[in-house]
């Protein structure tokens, strides 16, 4: 998006996926395009913008985040999530912007919005209490013990 005049954008943004899911350490891949759909060569910065709620330390950009960008060209770009284990859980998103270094205030494209989700933290299943099996084992024998002597009398 192009916020400044009339002019057209020099960057597209476009994501693979509108939701990513968190793998069980909280990480995630993110992977989006980013085309230069201009004739030169531009240098780009590619900025990470989370929702309010999440967190900008979450996200990475695999890479540099200023790099060239050649002429009417795509290039794939990840972004990295690592979502700490303790984090509020709920839906979260963000986009992947381009902006232009030779004109950052006029020449930027905001790019479409991921979401993920943070599950509440999982309760760990108690372990089988294997006491009660070896007390009820034991109480079990004691009484066949005592059967065994009431009946040699």
């Amino acid at each position: 998006m192009n916020r400044g005049g009339s002019a057209l954008p020099s960057f597209t943004v476009t994501a693979a996926a509108s939701h990513v899911e968190l793998d069980s350490a909280g990480a995630a891949r993110a992977p989006f395009t980013v085309t230069n759909t201009s004739a030169q060569t531009l240098k780009g910065r590619l900025l990470t913008r989370p929702s309010e709620q999440a967190n900008p330390d979450w996200f990475s950009i695999g890479g540099e985040s200023v790099r060239d960008f050649a002429p009417n060209a795509a290039e794939q770009v990840v972004v990295q999530l690592a979502v700490p284990p303790g984090s509020p859980p709920g839906s979260y998103s963000f986009r992947l912007d381009a902006v232009s270094q030779i004109d950052p205030d006029e020449d930027f494209t905001e790019g479409p919005s991921v979401a993920f989700e943070v599950a509440p933290p999982s309760t760990p299943k108690k372990p089988f209490p294997w006491w009660i099996v070896a007390v009820a084992g034991a109480v079990v024998l004691l009484i066949i013990i005592v059967v065994i002597v009431l009946l040699v009398r």
